[in-house]
């Protein structure tokens, strides 16, 4: 699409033009406005502590709610019998269709799709949601989303200020979080960062929205939001603050008439707010070093990554499962733990090169160009048109500049950080994407095609299904959330709030939902649009289960906490039914099935039995193997069946010396070999993934000097002392000089049976 026509069709549509629709249509298109705003306000605002993961709910909140939007405006599409990409729209929908269309098939040629699939499905959402804003959304819808923007900002900034006075006021934040991040805010937002990020995009719309409204109150809004993200000490974000600060300056000091005499002093403003973000960063780094590090060895990573597979990439959401075999050991120094997995490469334009390859990874660059250039223009266009015909700027100008800035935040902070691959960014970088576009977009013209009315017979059946539908649904979900809440307890007044706050936007969500669906199916007239939200229900309450997956999980990991086994299995074989695209359950399930040990046949269904009886060892080693085949990297996953095969290999042991028949000490024995070899090289796989756990040198060690071999227990001793190869850092170095476990290992070569000293060989 060349400028001169793109400037034309900006000219064309420097308002939006409104087309009269029937009541169904009028009632969708609002419903579609103010559930996308709502949406995103609850996305930015909502916590639960009811589950394992506090922040997900938002995941959960997005996936319902796009869910139940994308019905929605399908059942539109399909009363109107089109599709949402026309030959008119297609030139300013084409890179948001080769972009998605890349990573879907990028998904299909994926090796992991079952650990892949919830990204893949958060693509989905992303993608409807995106065709819907571009194909519905009008002035009025955009004057609604800044509206819930700024409304989020006001929470979210506000509770900001709370834990930063907290500081010096000790218990005024009363929430149950308090001090999750030491000395850093993060308010209701999963971590700094994250919150840190949504200060950056959202500053961008409220200051646009103060030059549109002129009101004097968003300007404390934005003074509280600075204050917030100075505390935040997110050093990526102060940079994307101040280059979005300094893009919006740029633009609005071309679009507004008589500026220039200013623009020395918006330009040194400017410059010194970049300066002022790259000293701070500078200080924040030099206290908080690792976070570089951490930085640089997973950015190091994710090229090696790269390199083994630069066209096509691994696929979407195979980042965390592939990642693993490439990760540099520095980075278990640096977290200090072996348990964690790295879920992301700490920066977008990485991880987009090596799951999507170089094709994706160009796609993406240019969707993000065409939407810049979009807006650019679109300001420029409008301005001048302003100018022009002699007239003030119309709304759609100041929001056009708000979301193009906006836009630019995200993406600078998403050199350094992640929040682009969860839910509190990702959901405003695809409606921003797409809003920006639609402000610019001509209007096509045409009289909305409407189909004759359906029969009023099975038009009547299509409701009363769906109203039953709704009401089992809607109970189920209530019903559902007050089990999870049951189970928390209330410790202080902050609990109380918090489950306070979760049960009236529960109810104010499911009812609000309820009530469009069940109107739209009465102002419909046509039995496809009961059809259409009815099937939608079926997703929606099947996407429910993994919010209640991730509660379970918390359950069981309390109970295994206290030995309590039967609890423990109890709620893994809960998380894993309501959730099966979640393979590290399995994994935690076999933790405890190692530890019960029972080697006689029965029929369990809280430990998976399904339809065979089976063992503890059947099932433990079933669990881990699905865990192996579906994400072979999985933290700690071959470190687990190393230490699964060594305890049943003393196990076996112990039970040929005390077996009373021959056949069976044979068998026990032959057992205990069998299974002390596969520890062995499970073992030794873990150390390929994790060259640093002290753990796995303890456990070969102690399994060569079974084996009466001190001379591999001496190297493997060696070994670890020495440090992993291509560490060459003294400070991590020095972790391998003394180690307890070792030593012991240690003084036992020194002593009888084995008086083992090589060096006077």
């Amino acid at each position: 699409m060349s400028g001169k026509s793109t400037a034309k069709s900006l000219k064309k549509s420097a308002v939006f033009k409104e087309t009269k629709s029937c009541g169904f249509v009028s009632l969708i298109d609002k419903a579609l406005s103010w559930g996308l705003g709502l949406l995103c306000l609850l996305v930015s605002i909502s916590f639960y502590t009811g589950t394992y993961d506090t922040a997900f709910v938002k995941i959960t909140l997005l996936q319902t709610g796009g869910l139940a939007l994308s019905a929605l405006w399908i059942s539109l599409l399909s009363v109107q019998k089109r599709w949402p990409v026309t030959r008119q729209n297609l030139p300013w929908l084409l890179p948001f269709l080769l972009y998605f269309g890349w990573n879907f098939l990028g998904y299909l040629f994926s090796p992991y799709k079952l650990v892949g699939f919830d990204e893949f499905f958060r693509y989905l959402l992303y993608f409807s949601l995106s065709l819907m804003v571009l194909d519905r959304f009008n002035r009025d819808s955009a004057k609604v989303l800044s509206k819930c923007i700024v409304l989020a900002a006001w929470i979210s900034c506000l509770y900001g200020a709370v834990q930063i006075l907290d500081r010096w006021f000790v218990g005024i934040d009363i929430m149950p979080w308090r001090g999750f991040f030491g000395t850093r805010i993060f308010s209701t937002h999963a971590n700094p960062n994250f919150f840190a990020d949504f200060v950056v995009f959202s500053s961008c719309i409220v200051t646009a929205e103060y030059l549109r409204t002129k009101q004097k109150r968003l300007l404390v809004l934005l003074a509280i939001s600075a204050v917030d993200l100075f505390f935040s000490e997110s050093k990526g974000a102060w940079i994307g603050f101040a280059a979005s600060a300094a893009f919006f300056a740029a633009l609005y000091s071309y679009a507004v008439r008589g500026i220039k005499k200013h623009l020395r002093k918006i330009n040194i403003a400017a410059a010194v707010l970049l300066l002022g973000a790259v000293i701070l960063t500078g200080v924040y780094a030099a206290k908080r070093f690792q976070s570089v590090s951490f930085r640089a060895y997973t950015w190091a990573s994710t090229f090696a990554m790269v390199q083994d597979s630069p066209v096509m990439g691994t696929g979407v959401g195979s980042f965390k499962t592939i990642y693993p075999a490439y990760r540099k050991p520095q980075i278990f120094y640096i977290e200090k733990a072996h348990n964690n997995e790295t879920q992301h490469a700490e920066n977008e334009y990485l991880e987009q090169w090596a799951t999507a390859g170089t094709v994706g990874l160009t796609l993406f660059l240019g969707l993000l160009f065409f939407v810049l250039y979009s807006g650019v223009l679109g300001i420029k266009t409008m301005a001048q048109s302003a100018r022009e015909n002699r007239k003030e700027f119309t709304p759609q100008m100041w929001w056009l500049l708000g979301y193009t800035t906006a836009f630019f935040g995200i993406l600078t902070h998403s050199f350094f950080d992640i929040s682009i691959r969860f839910v509190s960014t990702g959901l405003f970088f695809a409606i921003f994407s797409a809003l920006i576009v639609r402000l610019v977009m001509p209007e096509e013209k045409g009289k909305e095609n409407l189909p004759a009315p359906a029969q009023k017979s099975w038009l009547a059946l299509g409701r009363g299904l769906l109203v039953v539908g709704v009401l089992y649904v809607g109970g189920y979900i209530v019903y559902m959330f007050g089990q999870t809440s049951y189970n928390v307890s209330a410790k202080g007044i902050g609990d109380w709030v918090v489950k306070g706050c979760a049960w009236s936007v529960l109810l104010g969500t499911v009812c609000t939902l309820g009530w469009v669906y069940i109107k739209s199916a009465f102002a419909a007239r046509w039995v496809r649009v009961p059809v259409i939200l009815l099937l939608s229900l079926l997703p929606i309450r099947y996407v429910f289960g993994f919010f209640l997956s991730d509660h379970y999980y918390g359950i069981a990991a309390a109970f295994s906490a206290r030995g309590l086994t039967d609890g423990a299995l109890d709620f893994y074989q809960k998380a894993i039914r309501a959730n099966p695209f979640v393979p590290g359950y399995r994994q935690y399930r076999a933790y405890i099935l190692r530890q019960t040990m029972d080697l006689n046949k029965t029929f369990s269904p809280i430990k998976g039995d399904k339809k065979e009886a089976s063992t503890d060892y059947a099932r433990a080693l079933k669990d881990l193997k699905y865990v192996e085949k579906h994400a072979p990297n999985h933290a700690m996953l071959h470190q687990a069946l190393g230490e699964f095969y060594y305890s049943y290999a003393v196990y076996f042991s112990q039970l040929s010396q005390t077996a009373e028949l021959d056949f069976e000490r044979n068998d026990y024995r032959q057992k205990a070999v069998e299974n002390m070899e596969l520890a062995k090289k499970s073992f030794r796989h873990s150390l390929l993934l994790d060259p640093v756990n002290e753990a796995t040198y303890v456990y070969l060690t102690s399994i060569a000097l079974m084996e009466q071999n001190p001379a591999q227990a001496q190297a493997w001793i060696d070994a670890y002392r020495r440090g992993p190869e291509g560490v060459t850092e003294e400070e991590f170095l020095q972790t391998h000089k003394r180690s307890g476990k070792l030593d012991q290992l240690q003084m036992r070569l020194w002593q009888p049976p084995f008086n083992y000293f090589p060096s006077k060989k």
